[in-house]
């Protein structure tokens, strides 16, 4: 069942990511305690996932090196991308390959490296897990493969948490579209109100609770005061910016659970659940004075328009909104006959008095 107002889709997008407790695309997630781990393990003073750029921007597995030594030392690991298994270096000192790099002449001055490889299930290597020392080391074959069991859960884990992120990501674009469905399907697409369709499917799902429950519910007729004028003198494109702007002004003066579409042309309709006939009266000419306040630039300067709203409520009778609706158009043609800028209020017969009743009256008078 879809509710009015329909939920914004940031609201829907942090609800998802809180119900599946992932980061999304712009943080970074720490896995730093599985370095600590292998860093205990190992007695080594510094351990790092070294993954290729695509994984690094969201994923750190880091322990013991300074933020200074960090992009030398990641450059010094991806020596490690030439072997396909475990390795162990004792002293890199030692070899040619290594001992003039920065990150052994200076800091974080690697003497111990040891690491293992990162891979997908497919076996594409993204990266390798790296022990790192100032001063010799050796590992025992039991440690190596201690080592590579070590890579494989921070692989697991990375992998696990990429298809996360990209299942997530998937939910969130199909939650934009349901919204971007949902504006197409029910709003109107100058003044982002409901559109006729729509305003009339959820309006008379309000006369159906309000009778079922006693509440009251009030209807509003809204219409633009000589638009067509301002369409003849000003063009069509600044006729749209007139609509455009007293809609958004009316959808920020009204509560969530209050329903407002265009019906057509510079027609608007408005039902307020919950609300007395006499309580609408008072926000129809708040509203209104707030549109008289609002300037558009027109072919010869500035100017302002006024709105004439009519008001009435549905009766125990009413089956639908459609006979409310017919008698806040009748006020709203008052409004207009009595000069226009007014708020006029057709109330509804009160129970015990409407035609039936009356006419039976009449005749056993008679």
């Amino acid at each position: 069942m879809i509710l009015y107002p329909p939920p914004q889709f940031d609201q829907q997008k942090n609800e998802i990511l809180q119900r599946y407790q992932i980061l999304n695309g712009g943080e970074i997630y720490f896995a730093d305690q599985i370095a600590r781990t292998a860093a205990l393990v190992f007695g080594v003073p510094i351990v790092l996932a070294a993954l290729n750029e695509r994984y690094r921007v969201w994923y750190r597995s880091i322990c013991g090196l300074q933020r200074e030594h960090f992009d030398v030392t990641q450059e010094f690991c991806s020596h490690a991308n030439l072997s396909d298994t475990a390795f162990v270096v004792e002293d890199v000192r030692e070899e040619e390959m290594f001992a003039n790099d920065p990150a052994v002449t200076g800091g974080p001055e690697i003497v111990f490296f040891a690491g293992a490889p990162l891979r997908d299930p497919d076996g594409k290597r993204f990266g390798t897990l790296c022990l790192i020392d100032s001063k010799p080391h050796t590992l025992n074959a039991e440690q190596t493969k201690v080592l590579e069991g070590f890579a494989e859960i921070v692989s697991q884990d990375i992998c696990v948490r990429s298809a996360a992120r990209y299942a997530v990501r998937d939910l969130i674009e199909a939650e934009h579209d349901k919204c971007d469905l949902f504006d197409q399907a029910m709003t109107d697409p100058l003044t982002k109100a409901l559109n006729r369709r729509a305003f009339f499917r959820f309006a008379e799902r309000e006369v159906m609770r309000s009778a079922r429950y006693g509440h009251t519910l009030s209807a509003l007729m809204i219409d633009i005061d000589h638009f067509k004028k301002v369409n003849d003198t000003h063009g069509h494109a600044v006729g749209d910016e007139v609509l455009t702007g007293m809609s958004k002004l009316i959808q920020t003066s009204i509560r969530d659970e209050d329903i407002f579409g265009r019906l057509g042309g510079e027609e608007f309709a408005m039902v307020l659940p919950e609300t007395p006939a006499e309580n609408a009266v008072v926000l129809a000419n708040r509203i209104r004075e707030r549109v008289k306040q609002l300037r558009f630039e027109g072919k010869d300067g500035p100017f302002g328009i006024s709105i004439s709203i009519g008001v009435s409520a549905p009766t125990a009778r009413d089956l639908d909104i459609v006979a409310a609706l017919e008698r806040a158009d009748h006020a709203l043609y008052k409004a207009k006959l009595m000069g226009r800028d007014r708020v006029e209020l057709n109330a509804p017969p009160q129970p015990g008095f409407d035609g039936e009743i009356v006419s039976a009256m009449r005749k056993s008078a008679a």
